[in-house]
């Protein structure tokens, strides 16, 4: 096999926590966006397994194109009702005919993987009652399904992503999961979360969006009263997560006292206004991060057999965890692959990893170090496929 492109360079740009400013989003899995990002991943994953069990092989396909056009809601203090549903439309390509001829139920498993992941997901939004799903997912070109046959790069792209997180970055995500997973449970929130956090004087700002289920909620003051506790419980929350200073701000447009404030009936903005796509959300790190080097491709819903898109930004998500975690000079890594189509996808045009060390001196032995983890990681094409069949990496 000949010797694979990697190159580790040391970093020149200035560490993100010397950076005076720094600015980092995370949109909650109820948010439209990550929705359609959801079950862009959640199709790919069924429509892999029907292939396998059924076909004893996986075929080619993308269902990186879910568009979420926002339905229409009248909500009060203690009413909701739908007004126009939520219209969920699958798009991409993937092979509604086998090899032998014999035909993939496509549409069937698309929305069946739809309505799967919204009720595995959202609390309120139920997939029959609120949404109007269509798949309008059309044959794959000839070009691609040898390319997946061949298991060589489906595109010229690239992947890139960095570890650790700094410690806004980390205040932001576990804030955002936090909401998600432990608040939700506490009080009448929805799933539709942003967590937008500013990091400048010393100081770490989190301005977060909520949404209140209205039906729970009798009138403004009740209102007022549970967005003070849950405002409080975010704050006591966030205030453990880094050493510097945490203010939390949550729901800054209401209009308190009134009915404009941030009331939903499903838990989603997707019902009143607030359309949505694949790979406008999280990165495959867990968070939007304008200081970072970052791929505008969405990794969710391409196939996980040969599309760069996807398998290139995880793999550079793996090996920087593994460069930080393994070797201890390392402080923070930033890894880049790029592809050619057609070609080996363990054979990149070229693998770089960009480094800080703790000391501030890259050795040759760091550098070896390095290769060698880029190295395993790209010779195991085989294990990163079935980490995400298996749905065993976030992808946003």
């Amino acid at each position: 096999m000949a010797k694979r492109n990697i190159v580790v360079t040391e970093s020149e740009e200035t560490w993100i926590e010397d950076r005076r400013v720094e600015i980092v989003e995370r949109k909650g899995i109820g948010h439209p966006d990550s929705l359609c990002d959801g079950i862009a991943e959640r199709i790919s994953v069924e429509y892999t397994r029907w292939c396998m069990e059924n076909l004893g092989a996986p075929l080619h396909h993308n269902f990186d194109k879910v568009q979420l056009v926002a339905g229409d809601t009248d909500v009060d203090y203690g009413f909701g009702q739908l007004l126009s549903p939520i219209r969920i439309q699958i798009a991409g390509r993937g092979t509604s005919t086998a090899p032998d001829g014999r035909k993939v139920p496509m549409d069937a498993i698309a929305i069946d993987a739809t309505k799967a992941h919204i009720r595995e997901t959202m609390k309120y939004l139920d997939p029959d009652k609120h949404c109007v799903i269509d798949c309008y997912a059309g044959h794959g070109s000839s070009e691609l399904m040898h390319a997946v046959h061949e298991i060589t790069a489906n595109d010229t792209s690239f992947g890139v992503a960095h570890w650790p997180h700094s410690g806004l970055e980390h205040a932001v995500y576990e804030t955002c999961q936090y909401i998600n997973y432990d608040l939700l449970n506490q009080f009448p929130i929805g799933e539709d979360v942003k967590v937008m956090g500013a990091r400048m004087n010393g100081e770490i700002i989190l301005t977060c969006a909520i949404p209140f289920i209205s039906t729970q909620i009798k009138d403004a003051k009740e209102y007022i009263e549970i967005k003070g506790a849950v405002s409080q419980a975010v704050q006591t929350y966030a205030d453990k997560l880094d050493k510097r200073p945490v203010a939390v701000h949550v729901n800054t447009a209401d209009a308190d006292g009134t009915r404009n404030v941030f009331l939903t009936l499903t838990g989603t903005s997707a019902e009143c206004g607030d359309d949505g796509s694949v790979g406008r959300g999280n990165r495959v790190t867990g968070v939007i991060a304008p200081f970072r080097s970052a791929s505008l491709e969405a990794a969710a819903g391409k196939n996980p057999i040969s599309h760069v898109g996807k398998l290139y930004n995880v793999l550079g998500l793996l090996a920087a965890k593994d460069i930080v975690e393994s070797i201890p000079t390392v402080r923070e890594a930033q890894v880049y692959i790029l592809s050619q189509i057609g070609h080996p996808l363990d054979q990149p045009l070229v693998a770089t990893a960009s480094i800080q060390t703790r000391n501030g001196k890259m050795t040759e032995q760091v550098k070896s170090d390095v290769e060698a983890v880029l190295d395993r990681h790209l010779s195991d094409m085989i294990g990163l496929r079935d980490k995400l069949k298996k749905m065993e990496v976030t992808l946003y």
